[in-house]
């Protein structure tokens, strides 16, 4: 074992892969209510990530950014500190790319995306519309994001990818308009199953349609590197669809420890990819055996 992963690669798992993607979750909602300039709220839910994980970077980084707030907002006079706690978030947008996409609905925001529920005025349909949020990325990291989308539109139609409609630029963000998938994602799924187990058959259904996916991008050259429960979409009728192809890779980056060591997705990863060698369809296979393996049992291996 040593071998196969020196400890230059080393990748410390601070808990259970369940437990880390509990802190992600936590981590974006306290980004949101950054957001919101609702300190209290921020301090509690990075308190809560301290508890599961003591030095968690990005927790640490959210509770100085509130203590300085906080001492700011204690030393100024009352009604400033009132008004500034009661400013409300910013007025949802009516609409994207000049008017063709008009705002019905938020369906809701993470550390990488806010998305809303649109009305394509051009094709008349609705769709689900993401701005990516790539304020922290580098140029480099930009590029990637709008290449990996583009490759991702270039799949064209399949029943087991999420379909990309549109990619654009609404002001500094990125933004990608994709197919609507009322199911959720198979991560929710897991999380709300008894034991966090899917029965037999619903797992291999999805372990199936989720291949058929990998195979078509596959033959057109396309590796996800990513696959993971939350990237698999389910729509109303419980199909599974692929989606998110390299986008999280690129936009997980701006999330490592201090020691530039991953802690997201080691479990779904293959051990050539944990070691920064050359990532190829079968790492997609390793990561979907991974998923079936965790919806079986109801935990990742």
């Amino acid at each position: 074992m040593d071998k196969l992963f020196p400890q230059t690669y080393y990748f410390p798992i601070m808990a259970s892969e369940r437990v880390q993607r509990r802190i992600e979750r936590l981590l974006d909602q306290a980004e949101e209510a950054m957001d919101r300039l609702d300190w209290e709220s921020v301090r509690d839910i990075v308190k809560v990530v301290l508890g599961l994980d003591p030095e968690n970077s990005d927790a640490l980084v959210f509770l100085a950014s509130v203590d300085r707030v906080l001492e700011d907002e204690t030393a100024a006079p009352p009604a400033q500190a009132t008004t500034r706690m009661l400013t409300p978030p910013p007025d949802q947008p009516a609409s994207f790319a000049n008017g063709r996409y008009l705002v019905k609905q938020f369906l809701g925001e993470g550390g990488k995306k806010r998305v809303y529920l649109a009305h394509d005025t051009t094709l008349d349909r609705e769709v689900a519309f993401a701005l990516i949020k790539s304020e922290g990325l580098d140029d480099t990291s930009r590029t990637r994001i709008t290449r990996e989308a583009q490759a991702m539109g270039r799949l064209g139609s399949h029943p087991h990818i999420v379909m990309v409609f549109d990619l654009g630029q609404e002001g500094d963000l990125p933004y990608m308009v994709t197919e609507l998938m009322g199911g959720g994602d198979v991560e929710s799924l897991i999380e709300k199953a008894t034991d966090h187990r899917l029965p037999l058959d619903q797992a291999i259904g999805i372990a199936q349609e989720t291949c058929q996916g990998l195979e078509f991008a596959h033959s057109r050259g396309i590796v996800h590197r990513d696959l993971k429960p939350g990237n698999v979409w389910l729509t109303e009728d419980g199909i599974a669809k692929i989606g998110d192809f390299g986008l999280a890779v690129a936009l997980d980056r701006s999330r490592l420890t201090t020691e530039g060591m991953m802690v997201g997705t080691v479990s779904y990863m293959p051990p050539e990819q944990a070691m920064g060698g050359e990532v190829t369809p079968r790492s997609d296979l390793y990561s979907l055996g991974a998923m079936l393996y965790e919806m079986v049992t109801g935990r990742p291996p």
